[in-house]
C-alpha cells in the first residue's frame, strides 16, 4: 500500500499569510475557504482578512515532470526509513541518490533491500572522500548495484561531519523542459483566478510548494517562473516558493508587489513555523 501524501495546503497557507500580514503589525481575523462553497464559477482557495485588507490566496505543488508525487510516494514507502536507520552510524553526511523509476520493488521485499542497502552504504561509505574538503573531482561517489538490490544507486559522501543520511532521487532526461512545463500548466490554472480576486480588491498570493530539493530548488523555480510570467498579463501581487521536504519549512519570496527575482535575493529564507 502505498503512503498517504501529507496536506500541507491549509497550514502553508496560513503560514504565509501570517508572514506577510506581520510586516504590518496586523493580525488575521478571518479564513474562508472559498473554493469549497462558490460552485458557479472558478474561485481562489482562501480569501484571508485583516483589520484593513483581504488576500486571495492559491496554492500548488510544483512536480519537476510527469507523475513525480505518484513516483514520490513509492520512492518514499521503500527508501525513506533509511535516513532514520542509518542516522548517527555514518561517518559524514551522504546521499544516497536513484533514478526515478528504478525503485519498483514488492512491498513484501521492502524491509530485505533496505537491509542488503544498508550494509552496503556502511561497508563502504567511510571509503569515500568528502566533498566539502577534496572537491567534486576526487573519490566522492560510488555508483554500483549492490548485492541482494535490484536497481543501481549512486552513495555521494557530502562532508565528514554529523552523521546523515539523505535519499533523493536522480533522474535522466530533459527535466528542465518538464519542470518548466509543470510551471507553466500551474500559472495558466492557478493566475487567472487571482487576477479576478485582485480585481474585487484583494491582495492576490501564489504558493509554490516544493519538496524536491534535488530537481526543484528556490532558485530555479524562481527562474523559471519568471520567465513564465513574462508572458502573462494576470501575474499575482505576490509569488512565494516554499519548501517542504525538510523542517522547519522554509519560503522565499519570487514577486513581492514590483519586486521581482532576481531583483528579490531567492537565497533569504524565511521560517515559516513548521
Amino acid at each position: 500500500m502505498v503512503a498517504r501524501e501529507p496536506k500541507n495546503e491549509q497550514r502553508l497557507c496560513e503560514a504565509v499569510i501570517r508572514v506577510l500580514t506581520e510586516r504590518t503589525g496586523e493580525g488575521i481575523i478571518s479564513a474562508e475557504p472559498i473554493d469549497t462553497v462558490v460552485r458557479n464559477r472558478p474561485a481562489v482557495e482562501w480569501i484571508y482578512k485583516t483589520p484593513s485588507a483581504r488576500f486571495a490566496v492559491e496554492h500548488t505543488r510544483i512536480e519537476s515532470f510527469p507523475n513525480q508525487i505518484a513516483e514520490g510516494k513509492r520512492f518514499a514507502q521503500l527508501l525513506k526509513p533509511l535516513e532514520a536507520e542509518l542516522a548517527g552510524k555514518l561517518p559524514g553526511v551522504f546521499f544516497l541518490i536513484v533514478d526515478v523509476g528504478a525503485a519498483r520493488v514488492p512491498a513484501a521485499e521492502h524491509a530485505a533491500v533496505r537491509g542488503a542497502l544498508a550494509e552496503w552504504i556502511l561497508l563502504n561509505g567511510g571509503a569515500l572522500d568528502p566533498e566539502e574538503k577534496t572537491g567534486a573531482r576526487a573519490n566522492c561517489n560510488l555508483t554500483a548495484t549492490p548485492p541482494s538490490v535490484p536497481f543501481e544507486v549512486t552513495l555521494h559522501r557530502d562532508c565528514d561531519y554529523e552523521s546523515r543520511l539523505f535519499i533523493v532521487q536522480g533522474f535522466v532526461g530533459d527535466w528542465q523542459r518538464l519542470r518548466r512545463e509543470r510551471i507553466a500548466e500551474a500559472l495558466a490554472r492557478k493566475c487567472p483566478k487571482l487576477l479576478a480576486a485582485h480585481e474585487e480588491g484583494c491582495v492576490s498570493v501564489l504558493i509554490l510548494e516544493s519538496d524536491d530539493v534535488s530537481l526543484a530548488n528556490r532558485t530555479v523555480v524562481a527562474e523559471e517562473t519568471v520567465a513564465e510570467l513574462a508572458g502573462r498579463n494576470d501575474v499575482p501581487d505576490i509569488i512565494v516558493w516554499v519548501r517542504t521536504s525538510t523542517k522547519p519549512w522554509k519560503g522565499s519570496f519570487i514577486k513581492d508587489g514590483v519586486r521581482v527575482y532576481p531583483e528579490i535575493d531567492s537565497q533569504t529564507l524565511f521560517d515559516l513555523g513548521y
